[in-house]
């Protein structure tokens, strides 16, 4: 009898409540990757009005869409139960944009791919390239050394003119202190000289034949 007692008693203390899902990421819609956003309505002279959407994601309860000018770096968060939103943007700058599904019953969220657009001011002035995406590594990875004592860097990038002149590539072991470590090149890999055992931050600053410049995301990756 004790023992059937027992085996209950552990049966119902396994029976607990099943763990509550956590969100998974939604697809972006519009404005598509590298879009001009010609559509976008106008506001006034120096603003548009842009209809983002995305598709349904489960366990989700609500969205933030979340939308950063690549040259100021000012972010514009929207929160919203809804698969598509309008916000005001200023024009003639590119931006990325993302998507966190969020849960009201868990912390745990789930981010959508990040997708670049060009907000259209002039049609006939040169646009600024879009920032460079880091590929490789990505961000805070860890990574084995060559035999010579490197690793490769890549990246990838776009401008809407195709005019893409150089990039500069920065480094360093703070994200707020970065140094110039190669300039003028005409390739998106570099083969860099570390360290092993040490944490690295690296930035790629773009420029087109017009002197147009962006700037990319700050990536940090750990030798190994």
């Amino acid at each position: 009898m004790k023992k059937l007692w027992i085996l209950s008693l552990v049966s119902l203390l396994g029976c607990g409540p099943d763990p509550i899902p956590a969100p998974e990421p939604t697809l972006l819609i519009s404005p598509t990757n590298l879009n001009r956003c010609t559509s976008a309505s106008l506001v006034n002279t120096n603003e548009r009005q842009v209809a983002f959407q995305w598709t349904t994601s489960l366990h989700t309860d609500f969205y933030e869409l979340i939308i950063q000018n690549a040259i100021s770096g000012e972010q514009t968060k929207v929160n919203t139960t809804l698969l598509k939103e309008s916000v005001i943007l200023s024009n003639g700058a590119p931006y990325r944009w993302y998507v966190l599904s969020k849960s009201t019953a868990i912390e745990q969220t789930a981010k959508s791919s990040e997708w670049q657009f060009y907000l259209e001011a002039n049609p006939q002035s040169s646009h600024i390239p879009f920032p460079a995406l880091l590929v490789e590594p990505p961000q805070d990875a860890f990574v084995d050394l060559e035999e010579s004592g490197s690793i490769i860097l890549q990246w990838e990038g776009n401008d809407l003119d195709d005019d893409i002149s150089t990039y500069d590539l920065y480094v360093g072991n703070s994200e707020t202190d970065l140094d110039l470590v190669d300039h003028g090149l005409t390739s998106s890999d570099y083969s860099l000289p570390v360290s092993a055992a040490t944490i690295y931050f690296w930035q790629i600053v773009t420029t087109d034949r017009e002197g147009n410049q962006s700037y990319s995301s700050v990536f940090q990756f750990t030798t190994n």
